[in-house]
């Protein structure tokens, strides 16, 4: 199970970096803005932290993408194979970030970056 735990952990940080990051982003916007960005306005490419965060939003979420196929490919077979003796709170605990990813897409501050 040691190995299965590490491989669902390690899946389930690949999106909370990339919700960190976006999230940072958003809020620091806000910061320069004094208030919090809406969509279109302003641009996010027409800040000048933009450049910072946006290669390791991009290269995050593309990471996540891939990872959340992987972490449902392996929760299957994690299930096929220890049927009898399943252990959720790694699968639980994965499942976390990769929900609470999906939330953020579906929030104002993904709808605000991919202007």
């Amino acid at each position: 199970m040691k190995t299965w735990k590490t491989y669902f952990y390690g899946l389930g940080i690949i999106p909370l970096i990339f919700s960190i990051s976006l999230l940072a982003f958003y809020f620091h916007a806000g910061l320069i803005l004094g208030q919090l960005p809406r969509y279109n306005q302003p641009d996010p490419k027409e800040l000048e932290i933009y450049f910072y965060y946006e290669p390791i939003i991009n290269f995050t979420g593309n990471i996540w993408v891939f990872s959340l196929i992987f972490w449902l490919l392996l929760t299957v077979v994690y299930t096929i194979f220890k049927r009898k003796q399943i252990i959720w709170k790694p699968i639980i605990i994965s499942a976390l970030g990769h929900v609470c990813t999906i939330l953020l897409f579906l929030s104002g501050v993904m709808e605000w970056f991919a202007d």
